[in-house]
């Protein structure tokens, strides 16, 4: 069976988190359909082929569903739980109108890449398998001026996500340690550098005992040190300079022995972050 055709419910994270869709009068299986049956996704939600806008209700109907089921002998209660007063689906009115499944189907966008797990969903009012903005970013760059997230978004969309309140910027440091990739969805790199390098002072940027904890960032996202602090010479006129600061293995009493070797074999990048090429705690002995 080829893949699912539709990029499915793909709303370039134009949806709001969850959904009040419940649909919980029908019996449907996406996964003995797309496994047992061999459906294919436009076989069912053919009008997305020919959709160019989140306005469309996309849901298939009774023509969609008789054309493999026997209208006569398909009595309701095979697809609703109550069949003496069955209800339509209650279809999604999140999407953006600028949305459009014919642009992002041309440009091969499939249902499973943006909807995984759809296809092993048997019960009808399980969570939909709808995309967040993070599935949208994996294929679409933040614009670098709000005006550019208006490509997508609605005018009078709120974007401002509901945790950026008065206590924002105080708390922001620690959610983006957790989460960074969710803040790239919309902030460029060269938004944080703005406040964060420079005039910075009082480097609060992180937080008081920082000092004392880097080293568990540092060794955890090198890189994201690198976004702000690109000289090695910053970590040296400290670790060096100042205050001298090595590492505890260095300590050990057979460090000039083979302590330190048998380290540089396992992680040498690590011994160069310090260490470079003509360093004379090297080539006393290493010439």
């Amino acid at each position: 069976m080829r893949k699912y055709l539709v990029s499915g419910l793909f709303l370039i994270g134009l949806l709001i988190a969850g959904s009040s869709y419940n649909n919980s009068d029908h019996i449907f299986s996406h996964k003995f359909h797309a496994e047992e049956a061999g459906a294919e996704c436009d076989a069912c939600h053919n009008a997305a082929l020919e959709s160019s806008t989140g306005a469309d209700n996309l849901y298939p109907n009774h023509d969609n569903c008789y054309a493999c089921h026997d209208e006569e002998d398909t009595e309701c209660g095979y697809c609703h739980k109550n069949a003496d007063d069955p209800v339509a689906l209650e279809r999604i009115e999140t999407y953006s109108r600028k949305f459009s499944h014919k642009l992002h189907l041309e440009n091969g966008a499939e249902c499973l890449t943006r909807h995984a797990g759809i296809d092993q969903k048997e019960d009808a009012s399980a969570a939909m398998h709808l995309p967040d903005m993070d599935h949208c970013m994996t294929c679409h760059q933040t614009p670098a001026e709000m005006d550019g997230c208006y490509t997508c978004h609605e005018s009078d969309d709120i974007l401002k996500p509901a945790d950026h309140g008065l206590a924002w910027i105080e708390s922001h440091g620690m959610y983006s340690e957790t989460n960074a990739q969710n803040c790239e969805s919309c902030h460029q790199q060269s938004y944080c550098i703005e406040c964060h390098q420079g005039k910075n002072l009082f480097n609060e940027s992180h937080p008081a005992d920082f000092i004392v904890t880097h080293s568990i960032s540092y060794l955890s996202r090198e890189t994201n040190c690198g976004s702000c602090h690109q000289s090695r010479d910053y970590c040296i006129d400290c670790h060096i300079n100042i205050n001298y600061v090595i590492p505890a293995s260095h300590t050990l009493a057979n460090w000039t022995g083979q302590a330190h070797a048998r380290e540089a074999r396992m992680d040498y990048d690590r011994c160069s972050v310090c260490h470079v090429q003509g360093d004379p705690n090297c080539t006393t002995c290493h010439n």
